[in-house]
């Protein structure tokens, strides 16, 4: 992601998050061996051990990112051989640390939204045109315009579906 639109990204998602979920808290850096350049992770602790986690993750060559969402019951960050889990939300609450990309419970599937993409049957002027623009700055009100609307979606995606499944995760004995 270009660095325009992910420092929007960071920006609009802390603060519209935050102004839904007020209960979690930006943490610095989720894990020493977790993560991508430019992701953000907000912890909500439900209690000594229990942390609720949402991570938002930018796309390493696309102008896109995703939403990754889940828990430790170990009081940290979920340490996953692989992020997201490959087990089945349904199985998920018998697992101590687990991640999950919120599009697959408000969308059926993996999902990334785009900020913008090169269309597919794109002509090579097209192609160039669009490589060209991507080499010069971008303004800051301009990368805000175009993000806003893909955070707004996914924070209200997140309240929708998102906080349902970690509430259910952070009732006593939830399995």
């Amino acid at each position: 992601m270009r660095k325009e639109y992910g420092a929007a990204l960071r920006e609009l998602f802390t603060e519209n998050f935050l102004r839904v979920c007020p209960f979690f808290v930006p943490v610095k850096k989720a894990s020493t061996s977790a993560g991508v350049p430019g992701e953000r992770a907000f912890c909500w602790r439900v209690s000594e051990t229990l942390h609720m986690w949402v991570i938002v993750v930018p796309h390493q060559k696309a102008e896109a990112f995703t939403i990754e969402i889940g828990w430790s019951r170990k009081g940290r960050f979920p340490h996953l051989a692989m992020r997201p889990s490959f087990v089945p939300q349904s199985d998920a609450g018998l697992h101590d640390e687990y991640l999950c990309r919120l599009g697959d419970l408000s969308r059926g599937g993996d999902w990334w939204w785009s900020i913008e993409e090169l269309p597919l049957n794109a002509t090579q002027d097209e192609m160039m045109a669009y490589i060209i623009a991507q080499t010069k700055p971008l303004p800051p009100e301009v990368a805000r315009a175009r993000v806003t609307p893909h955070v707004q979606e996914a924070v209200g995606e997140f309240e929708r579906f998102g906080l349902p499944f970690l509430r259910t995760h952070a009732q006593p004995g939830a399995s």
